[in-house]
């Protein structure tokens, strides 16, 4: 099926989110009784289509799920935010991806995933065809790497601009030759520049990218372009519970930006702040709603 007319498409996982909340997070042998958990459509595919779709882009979405609860919930979720799922395979080889998420009293996680169906979004599913009607390609690691690598070739190949949310990464570091924005936190700037990445003049020019940015928590975000100088945007001051989630909201809100024409300074800064407010709430895509309202108000 030929997908309508979308400023987007995201490639990326799906998966069925658990949440345990916990004062602590456990040490090896440590068993921990749960404070309250909770059950929602995830994923840093999911995550990042649902925060552009909300923050006002057209949105399709790529990737596979299975012949589940998890898989029916989640194309439900799409359509009713106005996602083009054609693109959403739905196999009968794997369980839709799962994803073990422990939230600390501080809002601080740490997260386990089992991909499932997310292993099965194959490099040779794709081609030039499936990004014709893009402007941006958004992708992240939670599929295969050589997947990643096949969607960028093709999607530049087709016109579009391709971003990677180079997250999470493992020991083979993801190919950049055809990425023209890559957005990481700060341990993944390290992994991609080395440890002292932030004593790089243009992490841009070090990672022959056109645009780098770096996430930084509390702190805000950076962006380094290729001959120009460095953009900062400050995190607004908000009390947190649940950071779960904020990356993946920011990456969608600068995409969405970028497809609406914002430069890159107003996207930083919207995404930024629209990100934050992510953190005052409970759960990732389920925070969305309540946290970018918020974030219109203010």
């Amino acid at each position: 099926m030929t997908p309508p007319p979308s400023a987007l498409a995201v490639v990326g996982s799906i998966n069925q989110d658990v949440t345990l909340n916990v004062p602590e997070f456990p040490v090896p042998g440590q068993t921990l009784l749960t404070r309250g958990a909770g059950r929602a459509i995830g994923g840093k595919g999911a995550n990042q289509a649902l925060a552009a779709a909300m923050a006002g882009a057209q949105v399709g979405m790529l990737g596979c799920v299975g012949e589940d609860a998890g898989g029916k919930d989640a194309l439900a979720l799409f359509a009713a935010h106005g996602i083009n799922a054609a693109g959403v395979l739905i196999s009968p080889e794997a369980a839709t991806g799962s994803a073990y998420i422990c939230v600390r009293d501080d809002g601080e996680n740490f997260i386990i995933v089992e991909p499932g169906a997310n292993a099965l979004v194959s490099a040779e599913r794709f081609s030039e065809q499936d990004f014709s009607a893009y402007d941006w390609v958004l992708m992240n690691l939670e599929i295969p790497l050589s997947t990643a690598h096949r969607v960028a070739d093709a999607a530049q190949n087709a016109g579009c601009r391709v971003a990677l949310n180079a997250s999470p990464l493992g020991q083979e570091l993801p190919s950049l030759e055809h990425v023209d924005l890559v957005l990481v936190n700060e341990g993944e700037a390290a992994q991609l520049a080395g440890e002292q990445w932030h004593e790089a003049a243009n992490l841009a020019e070090t990672l022959q990218v056109e645009t780098v940015v770096v996430t930084c928590g509390s702190r805000g975000a950076l962006l380094d372009s290729v001959g120009a100088p460095r953009i900062t945007a400050e995190t607004p001051a908000v009390s947190v519970r649940d950071t779960t989630g904020c990356g993946d909201a920011f990456a969608g809100v600068l995409l969405s930006g970028l497809c609406a024409g914002a430069d890159l300074t107003d996207g930083l800064r919207q995404a930024t702040r629209w990100a934050a407010h992510v953190a005052e709430f409970d759960g990732a895509a389920a925070s969305y709603t309540a946290a970018f309202h918020r974030a219109r108000q203010l």
